[in-house]
């Protein structure tokens, strides 16, 4: 399967809000990753033009043949410890019917590829428990879970 990767812009935003809808709705929400409503892509629309305007993270699409069939949102902060940037996966998803395709691999090589040519010390995501095909991904790839870290949050 050749995979080709292309950083979102307005002009691919009509084409891949049926990702985002995808995306939320593969969370454990109970809705159907292939049902979309037509409120809701609209929804993912204004998320990915608020997300263009944003500029605080990037998003890069892959692309096979003439359709759009998965997505990766990377952002950067820095490790003072190290003294080197940190590449962060905040989001990974390829559609159901492309998966087990090499998509989300390619887009994985694709963040590695660019914290390599960074200079970054890590790159690193967080992941559900019980997401074992993405887990299987990322330790193919030779990411390590680090035992003993927890993740916060507070909801604003």
């Amino acid at each position: 399967m050749s995979v080709e990767i292309v950083p979102l812009n307005e002009s691919l935003v009509p084409y891949v809000k049926s990702l985002i809808a995808g995306y939320i709705n593969s969370s454990s929400n109970g809705v159907n990753e292939l049902e979309s409503t037509s409120k809701q892509l609209e929804e993912c629309e204004e998320i990915l033009n608020r997300f263009l305007r944003n500029n605080k993270s990037h998003c890069y699409v892959a692309k096979f043949e003439h359709e759009y069939v998965g997505f990766i949102v990377l952002s950067w902060s820095f490790s003072i410890s190290k003294g080197h940037p940190v590449l962060r996966i905040d989001a990974l998803y390829s559609s159901p019917k492309h998966r087990n395709k090499g998509v989300g691999r390619k887009l994985m090589q694709y963040a590695l590829d660019i914290a390599i040519e960074n200079k970054a010390s890590r790159l690193q995501l967080e992941t559900d428990d019980d997401n074992a095909p993405t887990r299987n991904l990322y330790n193919n790839l030779g990411f390590k879970l680090i035992p003993g870290k927890g993740v916060y949050m507070a909801f604003l």
